[in-house]
Parts: structure tokens; C-alpha cells; sequence
């Protein structure tokens, strides 16, 4: 599973002082912890505070300790060519976070995308909003599916987010997250991807929720999650997961993590 660290987001109070004191030295540790972790993208957003200013400063903050890839979280055009812009190294596997079918996100997000050819989250999610059901979020998947392979953009770059829902709101969200995983997977065979915490909003034990839902995902196939991979009980999962998918040819990152007593009960 492609690991995407989401510590680095100014929607957390602490990380949102950090980036408004410019304490580059602490945003270096959190890119150098969770990339040693095991993360493959380092997301980035700056959403609270001067947008684009502080995605310039943060990209050449983090560029500059790690090469780990970056992850480019925003719903805003300007911030995210402002990313682009300051990342050095090959834009192309920047991986932009993200775009849907809103007008707004198609005609300014999307050529940038096309631009420089970045993978892509893309949510199914239009101007009407999130839809209520598995079919019309289906539906939505294929029109995404739909407007970037009339620009000739490579579907392997693709990662669908269906966009799940708190539980806690109601008791079929899971189970419909699964079913458009499943749907998904059968019908477009495209990746997936999704963040953990909503799942969990607004019940106890976030933290378990979380680590047993990303199990549940990786069953149906899910190829990415945005999440905290400096908790090692879900690090484990993801590892033990991956072993038991069957993804982990002869369980050689298993036996790494575990020797290096990674693994946690």
C-alpha cells in the first residue's frame, strides 16, 4: 500500500504554529520522522494562514532534508502551481491532491495536472456536492475516468477517492465505501485511495476505528491511505496487511519490520 503522510497539514493547531513561525526545524523532523516511517508521499497543506506564501516556504522546507515525493493538498489552483513551481527535482511525481468534478477544480486544477502530467487524487465530488449513494458515486468516478482520458491523461496516475462519511452519522457509510472500492476496482481498474480520520468522526476510540477500517479497505483492494504513519499500530496493520494480501512476496517487509521491531501488538 502507497503510504501518504498527512502530519505535515496546518488543519492541526500545532503544525499550523510551526508554519507561522517558520520553524523550519521542526517541520524537517516531522518530514524526517515520517518519511523513516515508512511514508512514500509527504502531503503538504497550508490551508490556514497566507495559502501560497506558506506551500512555497513549506515545499523548499521539506525538499530540503528529504526527497521523499510530496503530496500537494489544496483546493486552490494558485497554491498548488505555487507548489509546482518551487518543487525541484522531476514535477511529475508530485502527486496533487486533488481534483473533482466541481467547475471550478476542472478548469483551473486540471491543466495543471495535464501540465505536468502529476498523479492525481480525484473525488467524487461535483457542484451538487458529495453524492448519497454507492451508483451515483460510481457515476461520478466515470466522468472523471471519462474527462481525463479525453486529454489523453494515463489512468495508472489516477487515484479515485469515493469520499467516506462518519460512521457515527450513519451505519451503512463503511459498507458503502466498500461497495464503491469494490465497484470501482471491478468496473474502471483504477487505483484507489482515502484519508482514515473521517470514518471515525465523532466517536470514541478514533484511533482503533481507524486502524480496523484500513484493514477492511486494503481487503477490497484500496492502493493508498492518507494517514499517520507515525502511529506503529497502523503501521503494523499495513505491513501485516500487505503480508497477508499476499503483496509482500515471501513476507520479506514483514520479517524487515519485524527484526527491526517495528511491529507493534
Amino acid at each position: 500500500m502507497l503510504i501518504i503522510g498527512e502530519k505535515l497539514n496546518s488543519a492541526i493547531p500545532s503544525v499550523r504554529q510551526l508554519i507561522n513561525d517558520k520553524d523550519a526545524a521542526a517541520i524537517q523532523d516531522l518530514a524526517l520522522r515520517q518519511a523513516a516511517a515508512g511514508a512514500d508521499y509527504l502531503d503538504l497543506n497550508t490551508a490556514q494562514g497566507d495559502e501560497i506564501v506558506n506551500m512555497e516556504w513549506l515545499v523548499r522546507t521539506v525538499q530540503d532534508v528529504t526527497d521523499t515525493p510530496l503530496c500537494l493538498d489544496s483546493t486552490s489552483a494558485p497554491v498548488i502551481k505555487k507548489g509546482l513551481e518551487t518543487v525541484k527535482g522531476d514535477k511529475s511525481k508530485v502527486l496533487i491532491n486533488s481534483i473533482s468534478l466541481e467547475k471550478n477544480r476542472i478548469e483551473e486544477v486540471l491543466p495543471l495536472v495535464l501540465e505536468y502530467q502529476c498523479p492525481v487524487v480525484g473525488l467524487t465530488l461535483d457542484d451538487d456536492g458529495i453524492p448519497k449513494t454507492a451508483e451515483e458515486r460510481m457515476v461520478l468516478s466515470e466522468r472523471l475516468v471519462e474527462v481525463l482520458t479525453k486529454h489523453n491523461y494515463d489512468l495508472e496516475k489516477l487515484y479515485i477517492d469515493p469520499l467516506v462519511l462518519p460512521q457515527a452519522v450513519s451505519h451503512n457509510n463503511a459498507k458503502m465505501f466498500f461497495q464503491c472500492l469494490e465497484d470501482i476496482k471491478r468496473v474502471l481498474k483504477v487505483k484507489t485511495v482515502s484519508g482514515l480520520s473521517n470514518i471515525s468522526f465523532n466517536s470514541p476510540k478514533r484511533k482503533v476505528i481507524n486502524r480496523h477500517f484500513l484493514t477492511l479497505c486494503m481487503a477490497f483492494d484500496m492502493d493508498a491511505a492518507i494517514l499517520d504513519p507515525l502511529d506503529k499500530k497502523i503501521m503494523s496493520s499495513v505491513i501485516t496487511n500487505d503480508f497477508l494480501l499476499g503483496k509482500d512476496r515471501f513476507g520479506k517487509k514483514f520479517l524487515k519490520a519485524f527484526r527491526s521491531e517495528l511491529l507493534e501488538d
